[in-house]
C-alpha cells in the first residue's frame, strides 16, 4: 500500500467526522440525532446556524420517527410509525417545538451569506419559506400546499421549498404557515461557516479509523 493510498484513506476518514464543513454546500439531514433522546435542541449538532421558533424564541428540536411519539412516516424507506401522517426523509426531522402548531420558525446564518436555501417539508396546511437580507428586506419566497400522507392519497413523500437571491445575501429565512403543524428535513444551503458537530459514535469511528491508518503506516514502514 503506497503512501498516497494511506493519505487518501486518512482524508476519507477525516471527512466522515467533519462531513459538510469542507464543501460550499451543506445538507442538514438531522440524522445525527438518531438514537438520541427526543426533543434534543438542533444546536447540539450544528454550529454557524441557529433555529428559533415563535414559541417564546425556543429552539427547534429533533423529531425521531423511531420513537413512536410522533405521527410521521419515514420516506423512502417505507417504514411507518404511529399512523404516518407527516412525511420525513430517513428517520429524523426538525420542528419548532413539540406540540406547537402555527406561528413560525426562523433559521439564521451566522455568516449571513447564503445565496439559496432549500428544504423538504410536510405540513397539514400550506407552508411558506421566506428569505431575508441582514436589513430584514424580503429577497425571495416560496409556498407549498399541504402534503400529509393521507390527504388526497399522497404517497410521494416530502415536498420541496427553495428560495434564491441573486441581488443580496440571505441572512435568515422564516418558515411559517397558517396555524397548523409542520416539520422540515434535509435543509440545504451554501451559507459558509456551518459545521456538523460529530456525534460520539462518529468521533469514536474517526479515532478507530485514524488508529488503523497509523498501524498501516507502521506496517508499510
Amino acid at each position: 500500500m503506497t503512501r498516497t493510498v494511506l493519505s487518501a484513506v486518512a482524508a476519507l476518514l477525516l471527512l466522515t467526522v467533519t462531513a459538510g464543513s469542507a464543501f460550499a454546500d451543506i445538507t442538514m439531514t438531522f440524522e445525527e440525532f438518531r438514537g438520541g433522546p427526543d426533543a434534543t435542541p438542533i444546536s447540539t449538532y450544528y454550529q454557524g446556524i441557529s433555529f428559533q421558533s415563535g414559541a417564546g424564541g425556543s429552539e427547534w428540536v429533533a423529531r425521531r420517527a423511531e420513537s413512536n411519539s410522533y405521527n410521521i412516516s419515514s420516506w423512502p424507506s417505507g417504514q411507518q410509525w404511529n399512523g404516518g401522517t407527516y412525511w420525513i426523509d430517513d428517520f429524523v426531522s426538525a420542528t419548532t417545538a413539540l406540540g406547537y402548531g402555527g406561528d413560525d420558525g426562523r433559521i439564521s446564518f451566522d455568516d449571513k451569506n447564503a445565496t439559496y436555501v432549500e428544504l423538504h417539508y410536510s405540513a397539514s396546511g400550506g407552508l411558506n419559506l421566506v428569505a431575508y437580507n441582514e436589513s430584514g428586506a424580503v429577497l425571495d419566497s416560496a409556498f407549498g400546499p399541504s402534503n400529509l400522507r393521507y390527504i388526497n392519497g399522497n404517497e410521494s413523500g416530502p415536498d420541496t421549498l427553495r428560495v434564491v437571491s441573486a441581488t443580496d445575501y440571505i441572512a435568515y429565512v422564516i418558515v411559517h404557515d397558517t396555524g397548523n403543524y409542520w416539520t422540515v428535513d434535509n435543509i440545504t444551503t451554501d451559507a459558509s461557516g456551518i459545521t456538523v458537530i460529530p456525534a460520539p459514535a462518529a468521533i469514536l469511528l474517526g479515532m478507530v479509523g485514524l488508529g488503523v491508518v497509523g498501524w498501516l503506516k507502521r506496517r508499510v514502514g
